[in-house]
């Protein structure tokens, strides 16, 4: 009898746990992975691709929060940015929507695939659970050098990719450019050469090449070379003839304090100095007759004599 009844116990309880796994399978089975949609090419590094995760399970299962994948966990060169999940009820199912937002934060020197972290999901009721492995996606990432595929199978990683050549600069009619800077550095060069001849910048040698030196702008230059001595009183007599000299040969004619006005007559360019002119003879024939120089000085008959010169270079 006790025998009899052991055996009996046994089968209720034997019998009590099918149903229970059976309802467990039951749930499992009813479980499934409704879509996973993410596009899986077309990246760059700091890009973010969103992965949609579509889920049903019975009535009253509800996501296990633990389950889900925590911000900022990163799989190689891919890290979650951020989670969102909701749930609905659909007749006799529940279907669980789960948002991932992936970013790729490093690509190697190729082009491949870089997958996704994959999900262990659970979703629970009561004291039942139920887990869900959902397969990662892969992101296919360019590198940061342009590239090529050379030949791929049916499997992304299998891809075999290559470098691209640099791109060739687009031909261009470069010949007026390069006639157009000719023509700017000649006139460069002109134009300095004729104001460094003006401002008496040129060796007297060289300037000697181009015309015969004008005669203020010798008279200036011998100027300039007494100056580099002291300033004597023979000094300061040469200074003064080297002067008349160079306005005696542009009036063509000797001149003195009562003749100046025949220096104007032929060259009315040097009117505007008529009145400086005047006072210089005054000055260098008291100085000549009477040993008298006044407070005159080599500085200023040099700047007499180059105001005479620019003058005559126009």
């Amino acid at each position: 009898m006790k025998l009899l009844h052991f055996l009996s116990v046994l089968l209720v309880c034997s019998v009590m746990s099918l149903q229970v796994v059976a309802a467990d399978s039951q749930a499992i089975a009813l479980a499934k992975i409704v879509s996973v949609q993410m596009q899986e090419i077309g990246y760059q590094v700091g890009d973010v691709a969103q992965q949609t995760i579509t889920i049903s399970t019975p009535n009253g299962y509800v996501i296990d929060e633990a389950s889900l994948p925590n911000i900022g966990k990163s799989a190689r060169s891919i890290e979650l940015r951020n989670a969102q999940w909701s749930s609905q009820n659909v007749s006799d199912e529940t279907v669980h929507t789960l948002i991932l937002d992936w970013q790729i934060f490093r690509v190697m020197q190729e082009t491949r695939a870089y997958p996704l972290k994959p999900l262990i999901l659970q979703f629970i009721m009561n004291n039942k659970k139920i887990a869900v492995y959902v397969k990662p996606n892969q992101m296919f990432v360019a590198s940061i050098l342009p590239t090529s595929m050379k030949k791929a199978s049916t499997e992304i990683n299998d891809a075999q990719f290559n470098p691209k050549s640099d791109v060739l600069p687009k031909a261009r009619d470069t010949q007026t450019l390069i006639k157009t800077l000719i023509m700017a550095v000649l006139g460069f060069f002109l134009s300095s050469l004729y104001f460094a001849w003006r401002f008496d910048w040129l060796p007297a040698k060289l300037t000697a090449l181009f015309s015969a030196p004008l005669p203020f702008r010798s008279a200036y230059r011998n100027i300039q070379a007494l100056q580099k001595t002291s300033d004597t009183s023979s000094k300061l007599n040469e200074a003064m003839l080297a002067l008349r000299s160079a306005c005696d040969a542009t009036a063509g004619t000797a001149l003195s304090a009562e003749r100046v006005a025949l220096m104007f007559k032929s060259n009315a360019q040097f009117a505007t100095k008529r009145t400086e002119i005047e006072k210089f003879y005054n000055v260098s024939e008291r100085a000549f007759f009477a040993g008298d120089i006044g407070n005159i000085n080599i500085q200023q008959l040099k700047q007499l004599c180059r105001d005479l010169m620019l003058i005559e270079a126009k």
